[in-house]
C-alpha cells in the first residue's frame, strides 16, 4: 500500500520548519511590498508552505509574521490582525488539501478561489474596523485606489474595500498557493532524504 502524499509530521518537526519559515515569509512580504512596491501582498507564500506540512505549523508561521510585520513595518501592533487571514488560509488547506491522503489539482484550484473570497472579506472588515481613518497606511497603492475608486460609485467602506481586494488576492494567492506548494515538493524531499539516513 503507498504511503498518504500529505503525511503527519511531528510537532517538533513543524515547530522548526515555522521559525524557517516565518523569516522567508517576512522578508518575501517586505521584498515586494516595500521596496519592489508590487501590488500584491505575498505575505502567504511561505504561510501555505507551512501549512502542507500541518496546522501547528501553519498558524505559528501567520502569528509570527503578523507580529514581525506589526512591529518592525507598520510599528502598530494591531496589524497582528491580520494573522487571521494566515490562520484562515491554514485551516482552508486542511480542509480542501492535506486531509485527503492523495493530492488533487482541482482541490488546489478550488483552494485559490476560496482564500480569495474569504480572505478578501475577513481582509475588508479588519480595514474598515480599524485602520480606515488611518487614510489607508497600511494598504498597499492598488487596492487604496481600487477602495476609493468604488467608494466614489456609493458603494460604502466594507463592500469597496471587499471588492478591491479580490482581484488582487486571487494573483496573490495563486502565487502563494503554487509558491508554497513548490516550496513544501523541494523541502519534503530534503527532509525525506535526511530522515532515510537517519536510519540507515
Amino acid at each position: 500500500m503507498s504511503s498518504p502524499f500529505f503525511k503527519k509530521y511531528s510537532i517538533k518537526t513543524q515547530i522548526i520548519l515555522a521559525l524557517i519559515f516565518t523569516p522567508l515569509n517576512f522578508f518575501v512580504g517586505y521584498l515586494c511590498n516595500n521596496v519592489w512596491k508590487l501590488p500584491f501582498f505575498m505575505d502567504m507564500i511561505f504561510v501555505y508552505a507551512a501549512s502542507f506540512f500541518g496546522i501547528p505549523c501553519g498558524i505559528l508561521v501567520g502569528i509570527l509574521h503578523g507580529i514581525l510585520n506589526a512591529i518592525v513595518v507598520q510599528h502598530n501592533i494591531m496589524h497582528v490582525l491580520y494573522s487571521i487571514c494566515c490562520i484562515t488560509g491554514t485551516f482552508f488547506t486542511w480542509l480542501f488539501v492535506t486531509r485527503y491522503k492523495d493530492f488533487s489539482w482541482f482541490r488546489i484550484i478550488i483552494l485559490i478561489f476560496v482564500s480569495t473570497v474569504v480572505i478578501s472579506f475577513e481582509g475588508s472588515l479588519i480595514y474598515s474596523i480599524f485602520f480606515a481613518n488611518n487614510g489607508g497606511s497600511n494598504e498597499n497603492t492598488t487596492i487604496l485606489f481600487l477602495t476609493y475608486t468604488l467608494i466614489l460609485q456609493n458603494l460604502g467602506l466594507q463592500m469597496s474595500a471587499f471588492l478591491a481586494r479580490l482581484p488582487v488576492n486571487l494573483f496573490d494567492k495563486a502565487i502563494a498557493v503554487f509558491g508554497g506548494y513548490g516550496c513544501f515538493v523541494g523541502v519534503k524531499l530534503l527532509l525525506n532524504r535526511f530522515f532515510s539516513k537517519d536510519k540507515d
